[in-house]
């Protein structure tokens, strides 16, 4: 089993970054390596989608079910893909600062992510690329933010 865990501090709120990652349907314009999304249902508590990922030589489609806490954490499971498991957990934490940002709110974004192939030969082949990729998309989120004006 592979553990990725990425953090990075962010001038926005949590809502903010809660609306951003779960903004499913825009993945494929700021994450390139997301070459389709799609939301299969959605509910105040519960996402699930189907993203469609391409990088390097690793091409691939998976589903996970996402669990919503408003503003606070996105817990995501496994429903279908090439992975015996995928587990992961964004974490939103305000920071109240005035060198945050002017407003003085900030937030403290962290993805951890638990991931292991059904299949070995596959692992030997992509697993350090996925750890890459899932480790990029906190960075993606935070370009988003700061990069798109807020709704």
């Amino acid at each position: 089993m592979r553990e990725i865990t990425q953090t990075a501090l962010v001038a926005q709120p949590p809502a903010r970054l809660f609306e951003l990652i779960n903004d499913i349907e825009n993945y494929p314009r700021f994450i390139p390596w997301v070459t389709r999304a799609r939301v299969i249902s959605r509910s105040a508590a519960e996402i699930v989608a189907t993203l469609a990922v391409q990088r390097g030589p690793l091409s691939s489609e998976f589903t996970t079910r996402n669990e919503l806490e408003p503003e606070r954490r996105i817990l995501m499971h496994l429903v279908d893909g090439p992975f015996r498991m995928l587990e992961g957990e964004w974490l939103l934490t305000p920071i109240e600062s005035s060198t945050v940002s002017a407003g003085g709110v900030g937030c403290r974004v962290q993805l951890s992510m638990q991931f292991e192939f059904k299949n070995r030969l596959t692992a030997a082949l992509f697993e350090q690329k996925f750890a890459e990729t899932a480790a990029s998309l906190v960075d993606a989120f935070v370009a988003r933010a700061r990069s798109t004006p807020r709704s």
